[in-house]
C-alpha cells in the first residue's frame, strides 16, 4: 500500500477503532451505558458503533469513488498521451516523405551542375528542378510555422464580410495555372436580408478560402466547374465550396485535414498536404466548423459554418 492511500484510509479507519473502542469500555461498564430520556432508553454503546460503522462506510465509499474516478482519469490520459504519440509518429513519416524528394532532386541537380561537361541546356533544367525544389520546401517551412504560430491571441479581429472576402480569395486563387480559361462562380445571399458579417480575422478567413477554391480548381480538371456559395441561417453562416472534380476516396476522409496528409488520389497534384489542415485551425479559430463531403469521380462540397457576428 502506497503513502498516499494509506493516508487516505487512515481516516475511516481510525474512526471505526475509536467506535469499536468506545463501545467496548461501556460494555465493560467503565462507561454509562443506558440514558433515560422520557419514556425511552438510548443505548449508547450500539449508537456509538453503529454510528461509527456506518460513517466509515461512507468515508471508505468516497475514498473508493473517488480513486475509481482517479484511475479512470489516469486511464484517459494514458490513451490521450498514446494517441498522441501515434500521431506525432505518422506526422513525421509524413514529413519525411514530403521533404525526402524535395531534397533528393535538389541533390541530383547539383550533381548535374558540378559536371563541367554537361550540356547546357541540361544544366538550365537541372537549376530550373532545383529552383522548383527549393522554392516548394521554403513554402512547405513557411507553412508549418505559419501553422505552429497560429493561435487565438493572434487574430487581428474586426467586422468582416464575407462576400468581399470569397471575392478576394477567388482573385488570389485564380493567378495560379489552374484558373487558366476558367471563372469561380460566387453566389452570396442578398435577400431577404444580406449577408450578416462575422467577427475575425479577414486576412486568415481569405487565406483559408483562397485554399478551399484553389484545391476545388486542381482537383476539378479543366473542364471542372467551382461554385462558392453563402447564406445565413439566423445563428451562423455557411459558405460551400463545391466542384465536380475527382472527389476523395471514402478511405481519405477520414484523414484530410491531418498534417500533410495526402490522399492516392491526390498524389500526382503539386501541394504540400497541409492547406486543409490551416483551413480547419483558422476556421476553429473563428468558432466555426468545417466539413467534407464527397464522391469519388463525381466531385467534392466543403462546408464552412462560421458565427455570426451580433456586435
Amino acid at each position: 500500500m502506497s503513502k498516499e492511500t494509506y493516508r487516505r484510509w487512515i481516516g475511516p479507519i481510525v474512526v471505526l477503532l475509536a467506535a469499536l473502542l468506545g463501545a467496548g469500555l461501556i460494555r465493560l461498564g467503565w462507561i454509562p451505558n443506558v440514558v433515560l430520556r422520557g419514556s425511552f432508553f438510548i443505548d449508547i454503546a450500539a449508537i456509538l458503533f453503529y454510528g461509527g460503522l456506518l460513517a466509515a462506510v461512507i468515508w471508505g465509499g468516497v475514498i473508493l469513488l473517488s480513486q475509481n474516478a482517479k484511475r479512470q482519469v489516469e486511464t484517459a490520459l494514458a490513451e490521450e498521451r498514446t494517441a498522441q504519440n501515434l500521431e506525432r509518429q505518422r506526422f513525421l513519416r509524413r514529413l519525411d516523405h514530403e521533404l525526402k524528394n524535395p531534397l533528393t532532386t535538389i541533390r541530383l541537380g547539383i550533381a548535374n551542375l558540378q559536371q563541367n561537361a554537361a550540356p547546357e541546356e541540361e544544366m538550365a533544367g537541372s537549376l530550373e528542378r532545383v529552383s522548383h525544389q527549393a522554392q516548394r520546401l521554403q513554402t512547405l517551412v513557411e507553412n508549418l510555422r505559419r501553422l505552429a504560430e497560429m493561435d487565438e491571441n493572434s487574430l487581428d479581429r474586426t467586422q468582416v464580410d464575407l462576400r468581399e472576402v470569397l471575392e478576394d480569395a477567388r482573385e488570389l486563387a485564380c493567378v495560379s495555372p489552374e484558373c487558366e480559361n476558367r471563372s469561380v462562380q460566387i453566389s452570396v445571399q442578398q435577400v431577404p436580408w444580406p449577408l450578416s458579417n462575422v467577427y475575425g480575422d479577414r486576412d486568415l478567413l481569405t487565406l483559408a478560402f483562397r485554399n478551399l477554391i484553389e484545391n476545388a480548381l486542381k482537383f476539378s480538371g479543366a473542364q471542372g466547374r467551382v461554385e462558392a456559395r453563402a447564406s445565413e441561417n439566423g445563428r451562423t453562416i455557411q459558405v460551400e465550396i463545391d466542384d465536380n472534380g475527382r472527389g476523395i476516396p471514402a478511405e481519405d476522409l477520414p484523414h484530410i485535414f491531418d498534417e500533410l496528409y495526402r490522399g492516392e488520389n491526390a498524389r500526382d497534384m503539386p501541394g504540400s498536404g497541409l492547406g486543409l489542415a490551416m483551413v480547419r485551425r483558422i476556421i476553429e479559430l473563428h468558432g466555426g466548423s468545417v466539413e467534407v463531403h464527397s464522391r469519388a469521380e463525381q466531385g467534392t462540397m466543403v462546408l464552412v459554418h462560421l458565427p455570426i457576428s451580433h456586435t
